[in-house]
């Protein structure tokens, strides 16, 4: 399984030492805000075990993030298989969650772009797309236009 550096971050497989960061960013209503609601510790655990294991069986998707040198984790960053049904959809997707804290660092921006180039060309997917609800002007950094119809297959 890949891991992906760049300037400032490592996107890496989960560790044990992850879950408690990522349940109390799952837990803050500021970083669930546009989500149906925060999830429980155990809510949190299952669904970083589901991430690790498809890491572990694809080679790709949601990477662990840390600040080298000075945060072993802030979250997650990568590529993911959206599981409903949009016009866009069947689909992989650039997507983030990072702690709060590390907001406005442009950490989103560099991982994304990391992961959206290994996507490309490593893994050697068409397209990757991205929606959101709140971080337009993130995609946009990232290169996304606001809309693009997916292309006739």
């Amino acid at each position: 399984m890949a891991e992906l550096g760049t300037a400032r971050l490592l996107l890496r497989r989960w560790r044990e030492e992850d879950l408690e960061p990522f349940a109390a960013l799952n837990a803050n209503p500021e970083a669930m805000r546009y989500f149906p609601s925060p999830m429980t510790r155990e809510q949190s655990n299952a669904f970083a075990v589901q991430i690790d294991a498809t890491l572990k069986r694809r080679g790709w998707g949601l990477w662990a993030v840390e600040v080298v040198g000075q945060a072993p984790f802030i979250g997650f960053v990568g590529l993911n298989e959206p599981g409903f049904e949009a016009h866009f959809t069947p689909a992989v997707e650039v997507g983030w969650r990072l702690a709060p804290a590390a907001w406005g660092n442009g950490y989103a921006t560099e991982a994304a772009g990391a992961a959206i180039a290994y996507g490309l060309q490593t893994v050697g997917l068409d397209e990757i797309v991205s929606f959101t609800s709140r971080k337009r002007a993130l995609m946009a950094r990232d290169g996304a236009p606001r809309y693009a119809p997916r292309p006739a297959r």
